[in-house]
C-alpha cells in the first residue's frame, strides 16, 4: 500500500514527523510513503532468535544491536527498515535512524524475498560504513552473507544447514544457524522419484 502525504515528494523530515504517530510500519522510498507488509510467525521467531544471539555479543563495545524500528538512510529520499542490524556509530537516543550501520539483516518472506535480494541489496551495498548484509531464508536453514573486503569489494557466500556458522569477524560476532532457527521445524523438500 502506497500513501502520498501530499502531491509532491515527501521529505524525510515530513515522513518522520508523520510516521511517529502511525501504528503500522512504513518506509520512505524515493519520496513516497510505502506501508510494510506484516510478518508471519516463522519470520518473527527468526528475528527474535537473531536479536538475542546478536545482542549478547557486541555488548560492552562501541556497537549496538537495533531492531526493525530503526531506519537506515540509503539515499537522500529513501529510509529503509531492515529486520535488525548492528550500529557502530553514536546515534542520539531520540533518533529514529542508525548512525553507522555495520550489519543489516533481512529475514526473507516468500512474497518479498526477491525484492529484498535485488533492490535492497543494491541500496545497502552503496552504504560506505556497512560491512555485512545477511539475508535469512524462512523455509530452510540457509543464509546468504555479503561481506565487504578491505579493498571495498563485496563477496558473498551461501551457508546451508543447521550446523553452519556465520563469522562476522569485523564485529567479533559468531552466529550458529542452530541458534538462528531455534524452535523451528522444517518441512522435507519434495524429491523426484523414478
Amino acid at each position: 500500500m502506497n500513501i502520498k502525504v501530499d502531491p509532491a515528494a515527501v521529505t524525510p523530515e515530513q515522513f518522520f514527523s508523520w510516521v511517529t504517530a502511525q501504528d503500522e510500519r512504513y518506509e520512505l522510498v524515493d519520496g513516497e510513503v510505502v506501508m510494510m507488509a506484516g510478518a508471519g510467525r516463522r519470520h518473527d521467531a527468526i528475528v527474535v532468535n537473531l536479536t538475542a544471539a546478536l545482542h549478547a555479543q557486541p555488548r560492552g563495545g562501541p556497537c549496538q544491536t537495533f531492531t526493525g524500528d530503526t531506519y537506515v538512510i540509503t539515499s537522500p529520499s529513501t529510509r529503509r527498515m531492515p529486520d535488525l542490524g548492528v550500529d557502530c556509530g553514536k546515534p542520539d537516543e531520540d533518533s529514529l535512524v542508525a548512525d553507522r550501520p555495520a550489519l543489516l539483516v533481512e529475514v526473507l518472506s516468500p512474497t518479498a524475498g526477491g525484492f529484498d535480494v535485488t533492490v535492497k541489496l543494491a541500496e545497502y551495498q552503496s552504504l560506505r560504513c556497512l560491512d555485512y548484509i545477511l539475508f535469512v531464508d524462512t523455509d530452510s536453514p540457509n543464509v546468504h552473507l555479503y561481506s565487504r573486503g578491505a579493498n571495498g569489494a563485496w563477496t558473498d557466500v551461501v551457508l546451508r544447514g543447521i550446523e553452519a556458522v556465520i563469522q562476522l569477524s569485523k564485529l567479533n560476532v559468531t552466529l550458529e544457524l542452530r541458534d538462528v532457527y531455534a524452535g523451528l521445524e522444517f518441512r522435507p523438500r519434495p524429491r523426484l522419484v523414478e
